[in-house]
């Protein structure tokens, strides 16, 4: 069992520093049998553990929509899980949908807050015209107090955005996008 687990840790790439913006270190490291990387974007904020874990879990936020969002209906929600089918407005190719599940893992009363991502086939909710399905989409946010009034934020994304576009357009994109929802994010638990 040992030498399974030293070969699999043996085979996970690592990850490596593309940049650091506004204080937000992004990372980016290769996904097996994928052009396109999975990012992890990580800070310290000063902050409110239950307000962030709200922000990112999108508690309250209903169908309301921000950055590049033109579209976000909720399907079914719980108190821990939720499915929303989303539009997003994407510059140079067409716009892309996706299906998404929601679920909060670790809420903040237990001294962390955990929320993992992924997008699902709902063959009630088909691409709509003029938009392309997004292939996958998965991720996990992670926030820990680091003490003083801070939290460490972790927010790990990895996403095929579905047709043909080449990977070199789609590289850049992905990175501000990762930090832009994550500014996002930070905004609405203010």
């Amino acid at each position: 069992m040992l030498a399974l687990l030293l070969l699999v840790v043996a085979q996970t790439p690592e990850w490596r520093h593309d940049r650091t913006v506004d204080g937000m270190k992004l990372e980016l490291r290769a996904v097996q049998h994928s052009k396109f990387d999975e990012i992890r974007v990580t800070t310290t904020r000063d902050g409110d553990l239950q307000r962030v874990c709200d922000a990112i879990f999108a508690k309250g936020v209903g169908e309301k929509v921000e950055g590049n969002f033109k579209k976000r209906t909720v399907l079914k929600e719980t108190e821990t899980e939720r499915w929303t089918y989303e539009q997003i407005a994407v510059p140079v190719v067409s716009d892309r949908d996706y299906v998404i599940h929601v679920k909060l893992e670790q809420p903040a009363d237990t001294g962390r807050c955990e929320v993992s991502f992924q997008t699902e086939d709902d063959p009630a909710h088909p691409p709509a015209p003029h938009h392309v399905r997004i292939a996958s989409v998965r991720g996990h946010w992670t926030v820990l107090p680091a003490g003083e009034g801070k939290l460490n934020i972790t927010y790990l994304v990895y996403s095929d955005p579905g047709g043909d576009v080449p990977a070199f357009l789609v590289h850049g994109g992905q990175r501000n996008a990762a930090i832009d929802f994550l500014k996002t994010i930070l905004a609405r638990a203010k």
